[in-house]
């Protein structure tokens, strides 16, 4: 059991710090960028920074999938549509940076800026319950009580709901930026939500991993 904790932890913990240090590095590329500071080239870069933050965060989930797949009371419960939204995770990601790469080369820049973001709230839109799922199983498989088992799904259901709204506001902000309305200042408001959810959510799991080490503690 304690391989089994220590090794849900360990995920857990670097995908706080991925999405973390990826989500500051977003938001303070988009508020330069909307300050009016080389806006264009800090877009591009900001994109392919939150692609690689999707690629990372997909690969700690596919992690922590493989490793509930080891244990088979949760494994057999895991339905087949959450593999295809972790693979949705990893398209995007690494969409983001190829289309990222391209803009900073000057290849239509607006446009495909645009359509990463569009790819990005897709992606953690269509991922919301299937993180929610693997977290909550995760957490219950390895529970030591059921209030930490039910304090950590609170926490995977809060991170869901944040993650439904950043993705829902991605997609629209995109969409109306590829329509030509100020295309690169709505790609970076999107891009500074979808900064501002990573943080959030950084800020959940944490909550999460003190709140069970504290009330394992107790017991």
């Amino acid at each position: 059991m304690s391989n089994t904790v220590g090794a849900g932890t360990s995920v857990s913990k670097f995908e706080s710090a991925s999405q973390l240090l990826a989500g500051l590095a977003v938001i303070v590329l988009t508020i330069l960028g909307l300050a009016g500071l080389a806006p264009n080239l800090l877009v591009a870069i900001a994109t392919i920074v939150f692609g690689a933050e999707l690629l990372l965060d997909g690969t700690a989930s596919a992690a922590e999938l493989n490793r509930l797949l080891g244990q088979a009371a949760v494994g057999d419960g895991i339905p087949t549509s959450t593999f295809n939204s972790l693979s949705l995770v990893f398209v995007a990601g690494v969409a983001g940076i190829v289309l990222g790469i391209l803009a900073l080369l000057g290849v239509a820049p607006e446009r495909l800026v645009a359509i990463a973001v569009i790819g990005f709230g897709g992606a953690l839109l269509m991922s919301s319950s299937a993180v929610m799922r693997i977290r909550s199983m995760g957490t219950s498989a390895a529970a030591a009580t059921q209030i930490v088992s039910r304090f950590a799904e609170g926490i995977a259901a809060d991170t869901a709901g944040t993650q439904t709204m950043a993705g829902l506001t991605a997609i629209v902000l995109g969409i109306l930026a590829l329509s030509g309305i100020a295309s690169v200042t709505l790609v970076l408001i999107a891009l500074l939500a979808l900064g501002c959810f990573d943080v959030l959510s950084s800020a959940f799991i944490n909550q999460g991993l003190i709140g069970a080490f504290r009330v394992g503690a107790r017991t």
